[in-house]
């Protein structure tokens, strides 16, 4: 099983965005243009269409719909998103078809697989599968095993199929193993918000230097910055023993840190923000509490 995302971007026909997803949802479709008009408007065979395609538009011009005929197959998955960034997730029922008539012509989607859509709530979709959503290419594979088994996790909760994907259960309350880097600036932001420490919105840009945001303590009105590492690498608590006034909290998940202790430095411990998360389920986002539901919580009890 494979997990896409695409565009429905057309280029062709009357070129509404709009309309073009529209005509995707009516019909459970996901696909894109192409089309060789020539041939008439009709059903297709492979070899019918590809090598009409690659008179009128050339090899390299039809990659797009080649790679969706090779690769894309019954029961993989495709994230895509309409024109007013709302996202979807479909399971996909038959292979790579072509057909064209007034209709598909006019939304430039003639080359398609059928698919079940179901449209998501904005945060249960992660920043990973967010983030593939940049490059300009038509349609490509998303890679991270992690975003595999979400996507698979979230399928199953979203519909009503007798066969559901099989994910085992998992033997481990490691919730940082499945957070990506924006998933754990989220749940360390929202832990310091319950402890009174308030983020200013516009400091978490891009291209925040050195830090993830900014925070005001609600109560002292004093600021402090955050920054977050995943994975193993550590963070030194000597870089941030002279960053003016300023707190500076620390987060490692598998803490991970090195230098010596500073008084406006703080290292928050693995452990207990793992307790806040399976202690504060429905304040997380939903494709965070998707995990804590998928996963075994702490021997805690909790």
């Amino acid at each position: 099983m494979t997990v896409f995302r695409i565009h429905i971007r057309p280029y062709g026909g009357a070129g509404d965005p709009r309309r073009s997803f529209e005509y995707c949802r009516n019909h459970g479709i996901l696909g894109m243009g192409w089309a060789v008009e020539k041939m008439g408007r009709s059903c297709l065979s492979w070899d019918e269409y590809i090598a009409a395609a690659e008179n009128e538009y050339g090899y390299s011009d039809v990659s797009n719909v080649r790679y969706l005929k090779r690769e894309v197959e019954v029961n993989d998955l495709i994230w895509t998103r309409d024109r007013d960034g709302r996202y979807y997730l479909g399971r996909v029922v038959s292979p790579w078809e072509y057909f064209a008539n007034e209709e598909s012509l006019q939304a430039d989607i003639v080359n398609f697989c059928r698919c079940e859509l179901f449209p998501l709530d904005v945060d249960e979709v992660p920043g990973k599968v967010v983030a593939c959503f940049r490059p300009p290419k038509v349609i490509q594979a998303i890679r991270d095993p992690t975003m595999g088994i979400y996507s698979q996790l979230l399928w199953n909760r979203l519909s009503s199929n007798e066969e559901p994907y099989a994910l085992e259960s998992q033997a481990t309350s490691d919730i940082y193993a499945f957070l990506d880097d924006k998933a754990t600036e989220d749940v360390v932001a929202i832990y310091l918000q319950m402890r009174g420490w308030l983020l200013v919105p516009e400091s978490r840009q891009a291209d925040t230097m050195g830090y993830e945001y900014v925070l005001i303590n609600r109560e002292t009105f004093e600021r402090a910055v955050v920054q977050v590492k995943t994975g193993h690498t550590s963070l030194n608590r000597d870089d941030w023993s002279d960053f003016g006034n300023e707190t500076v909290f620390l987060f490692q998940s598998y803490g991970n840190y090195t230098g010596s202790e500073h008084r406006k430095v703080e290292c928050i411990d693995p452990d207990e923000l793992r307790s806040f998360i399976f202690s504060n389920r429905e304040l997380l986002p939903r494709s965070i509490k998707h995990w804590v539901d998928f996963l075994r919580p702490p021997d805690s009890g909790q």
